[in-house]
């Protein structure tokens, strides 16, 4: 057996190196988390002014590499869907993008998609962001464009924590 075989097989058997075995992967547990903080970075939109983060999520649809993700706000849920978000390693996951509009107006409405992405600190702690793209329909969208965002479609992104209920 070579030198190296032999320090392969030493740091396999006493866990200091991943050999072949897949770790214990951190996964979310089911049911309401609430959101613990939330800010915005990489602000193109100046969302901060106008924009209300969610402040709840549903973590339900548990499957061995994936799970769906809900979000809402006072109790109204925001995006048509639920997002899957699926694992790319390390306790992080990837999830789908999700579309929301609301109106800023009688004449002009708010769209936004947002593409998450979670890191599972433990089984009751995720910390996550999400890369959201405004727009606007309507034509009061220049009054939106002059009080808060300069101009549209404008990206941003929003970081937040959360823990389970």
């Amino acid at each position: 057996m070579s030198r190296l075989s032999i320090v392969v097989t030493i740091l396999c058997s006493v866990g200091l190196w991943g050999c072949g075995a897949e770790g214990a992967k951190v996964l979310p547990q089911s049911g309401d988390w609430s959101i613990t903080s939330t800010g915005f970075s990489n602000d193109d939109c100046n969302a901060s002014n106008f924009l209300i983060p969610f402040d709840e999520i549903t973590v339900s649809d548990l499957e061995a590499s994936s799970f769906a993700v809900t979000y809402y706000l006072e109790n109204v849920r925001i995006g048509e869907s639920s997002s899957t978000c699926s694992d790319v390693g390390d306790d992080n996951f990837d999830c789908t993008e999700i579309a929301h509009s609301t109106p800023f107006s009688d004449a002009a409405t708010i769209n936004m998609t947002a593409i998450g992405s979670l890191n599972m600190t433990s089984e009751t702690s995720i910390t996550g962001s999400g890369n959201l793209t405004l727009d606007c329909t309507g034509v009061d969208c220049n009054q939106l464009e002059e009080m808060y965002t300069g101009s549209l479609p404008c990206d941003t992104t929003l970081n937040w924590t959360a823990i389970a209920n």
